[in-house]
């Protein structure tokens, strides 16, 4: 994968399947979401993740993908509009996101076991595997992603996989999230309190989802907040606001994450299981970085902050088990 910083000139015409409207924003004037914003947010994903091809033909493809794709944006005050579907109502609230990193504590001394889940930035929210690259400054990560087999959930237990963006300031996550009683995965993405999971492009169980890509840009360069983009396959996008700034630029980690949630999670009750997740041809980019490279090219980081671990870890050690390059979430009777 490689972004391309060249803005790409297109024919961008969108038909609204219901009327638009504004919605409020932290400036004064609200921002009104619309046809010419749909055209703005179109022209930026082109920016980012059109590829350089000397196949015209397959250049061309993508870029006809991407002129039709479906353009969904949830906004600061939880607000969805679609570009194909107009307006979806408001996004749920949601409390969950992980901190943000703040302060150098002593790190308290860790057992054989690893970190209890009280000690883990999330860890009492569930199960997770959690790889997480140093703050250096990451804006982009691209994968396929295999969704596990889902099977013996526990009342109040939901499993999510996902990618991340961290910083001093700002967190934001999108990926895929299990609904527990219909059996599928809904693209989701959680920004600013409010979570919204799309019912139109649902997954199931071992579903390989190819090219899910996630990362940062300005719909302007004069914009002082950027926006996070999840794009699956050229063809849907998910867009949200983000407390993310130029200041940030050198400080950003990125991570993934495969998990099954819990509330009051305390390291021993939850009962289901999640099987061989995968997440594979996984590379990332940094802040004015034209070029993406895989994962393995950049070191894990793992750091404890604010009193709690953050960074790669296995929240616990008896919940995460690797196959090669699956992970599988369940509890270790033996």
């Amino acid at each position: 994968m490689k972004k391309v910083k060249t803005l790409r000139t297109v024919s961008i015409m969108l038909m609204l399947g219901a009327s638009l409207t504004a919605v409020h924003t932290a400036s004064a004037d609200p921002l009104k979401v619309d046809n010419a914003f749909f055209e703005k947010q179109k022209q930026v994903v082109m920016d980012q993740t059109t590829t350089h091809s000397s196949n015209d033909t397959s250049a061309s493809k993508e870029v006809q993908k991407l002129e039709n794709a479906d353009y969904l944006y949830m906004s600061e005050d939880g607000q969805v509009y679609s570009s194909k579907r107009g307006y979806l109502g408001a996004a749920k609230k949601d409390d969950d996101l992980e901190a943000s990193r703040v302060g150098d504590q002593p790190s308290p001394p860790i057992s054989g076991n690893g970190p209890a889940v009280k000690d883990v930035n999330g860890g009492t929210t569930g199960a997770f595997e959690r790889k997480q690259l140093a703050y250096s400054g990451f804006d982009s990560i691209t994968s396929d992603i295999t969704l596990p087999k889902v099977s013996g959930l526990g009342a109040g237990e939901q499993p999510w996989v996902y990618y991340g963006f961290d910083s001093d300031n700002a967190s934001i996550e999108a990926g895929y999230a299990y609904q527990t009683g219909t059996f599928r995965w809904l693209p989701y993405i959680r920004s600013n309190g409010f979570y919204y999971a799309d019912s139109a492009y649902q997954k199931y169980d071992g579903n390989r989802i190819n090219s899910v890509q996630f990362y940062l840009a300005k719909t302007a360069t004069s914009d002082t907040y950027y926006n996070a983009y999840m794009v699956v396959g050229g063809t849907q996008v998910t867009i949200a606001p983000t407390k993310f700034t130029d200041s940030d630029a050198q400080s950003t980690s990125v991570k993934k994450v495969t998990s099954i949630a819990k509330k009051a999670f305390d390291g021993t009750n939850i009962e289901g299981r999640t099987m061989n997740q995968r997440y594979d041809n996984v590379q990332v980019s940094l802040f004015y970085q034209d070029q993406a490279y895989p994962w393995t090219q950049y070191p894990e980081s793992s750091d404890f902050k604010n009193n709690k671990w953050y960074g790669t870890i296995d929240n616990p050690i008896s919940y995460v088990h690797r196959d090669w390059d699956s992970t599988s979430i369940y509890k270790d009777t033996n």
